[in-house]
């Protein structure tokens, strides 16, 4: 839970396209295919609740992460 003193702090919105929790729990199948790849990000109450990711997106960024780390996929 954010702390008060950040309640009136606005988050940068890390994706193009935006849906409610609600319209994306009737079908999030549907809604990742039409969002062609793109990011989503899941709102509840207009703030951000969380981001559903392509998983070639997903497995790429991992990959960024660990070759920063310097491991790398084997």
């Amino acid at each position: 839970m954010p702390s008060p003193r950040h309640a009136n702090r606005v988050a940068t919105m890390r994706a193009r396209r935006t849906i409610s929790v609600t319209d994306f729990r009737k079908n999030p199948a549907a809604h990742m295919k039409a969002a062609m790849g793109d990011t989503l990000a899941i709102l509840s109450r207009n703030r951000v609740e969380f981001y559903a990711v392509p998983p070639e997106r997903f497995e790429g960024l991992i990959d960024r992460l660990e070759a920063l780390e310097g491991r790398g996929r084997v």
